[in-house]
């Protein structure tokens, strides 16, 4: 005998589970009870998905977790790796400091490719789907609201965390830009330009909201049973995330300007319930500093 039950596990949110005869039940999904559906009944399949309660939950469908986030970087370490021999291997360049953007590109897709591909293989192999497992929709505002965030987070956020951090330290203000200049003097050619733009300002923010919201911040949130309170579970997978996330970047100096932001993408994620709006502000971010680069400077 089979059967399905609806319950309902927090606040507006419902887990439909399937039963068979002498079988314990099985979690289909968790879903959003909408109470205003459109006039014509139907409801839009984008407004069903919403995150679970924080922490273990019962019959959790998402199998993935921090096995996937440690073997998927280190995979895109070893295709970083691969990108650069093969770079040196078919040009005359020998030594990083002498690469073209184009190149520096060619050498960071292949870490960007792999972050992403283990994202879906994490969704398609140990969960449901990208949009089910990582929320990975839209609305019709997250583009704004993400590209002003971004924005602001680059040109507010970023000084309010840096300039302290500078004067306390006595740190030379041009060091913090350092990096991104060095990325954008390599841009010497209109290929090269190119280039910086889709790796910097499309590529990475996808990936990495991907990877680093989606797969690393889901698994904290998940997993966690050593907080009760999902508010606390909640903040805690957002800073604990957000410190990994700006120490893999490997800049000192940017660490704590990467921190607040990473907090910014990951609140953004939770409260909106949906990972479009942190893509969006992450593209705002790299874009407010790329034109700052490219055409102020």
């Amino acid at each position: 005998m089979e059967s399905a039950l609806v319950e309902s596990v927090a606040n507006d949110m419902l887990r439909l589970s399937y039963y068979s005869e002498g079988c314990s039940g099985r979690t289909i999904g968790y879903y959003l009870h909408v109470t205003d559906a459109h006039k014509d009944g139907n409801v839009q399949r984008d407004r069903l998905w919403s995150f679970p309660s924080a922490g273990k939950i019962e019959n959790d469908w998402r199998k993935w977790g921090f096995a996937q986030v440690i073997i998927g970087y280190a995979l895109s370490l070893v295709a970083s790796l691969l990108g650069l021999t093969i770079v040196y291997g078919v040009t005359n360049y020998q030594n990083w400091d002498d690469l073209p953007m184009w190149a520096v590109s060619l050498v960071g897709f292949p870490q960007q490719f792999v972050l992403g591909l283990t994202v879906v293989f994490a969704a398609s192999k140990f969960g449901g789907d990208l949009k089910r497992d990582f929320l990975l929709q839209m609305g019709k505002n997250d583009m704004r609201l993400g590209l002003l965030s971004g924005v602001a987070a680059q040109l507010i956020l970023v000084p309010l965390v840096t300039y302290p951090f500078v004067w306390l330290f006595d740190v030379d203000v041009d060091r913090i830009s350092e990096p991104a200049r060095n990325l954008s003097d390599r841009a010497t050619s209109p290929f090269g330009v190119v280039a910086l733009i889709i790796t910097v300002g499309i590529l990475a923010p996808l990936v990495e909201e991907l990877f680093f919201r989606g797969l690393l911040y889901g698994s904290l949130r998940k997993r966690n049973n050593l907080l009760t309170s999902e508010k606390a579970i909640v903040r805690f997978s957002i800073v604990i995330s957000s410190i990994i996330f700006s120490a893999i970047h490997f800049q000192l100096l940017l660490f704590p300007a990467l921190f607040v932001v990473g907090m910014l993408f990951a609140s953004l994620y939770e409260r909106k319930g949906r990972l479009a709006p942190a893509i969006w502000a992450h593209v705002g971010f790299n874009a407010t500093t790329l034109f700052s680069l490219l055409v102020i400077d």
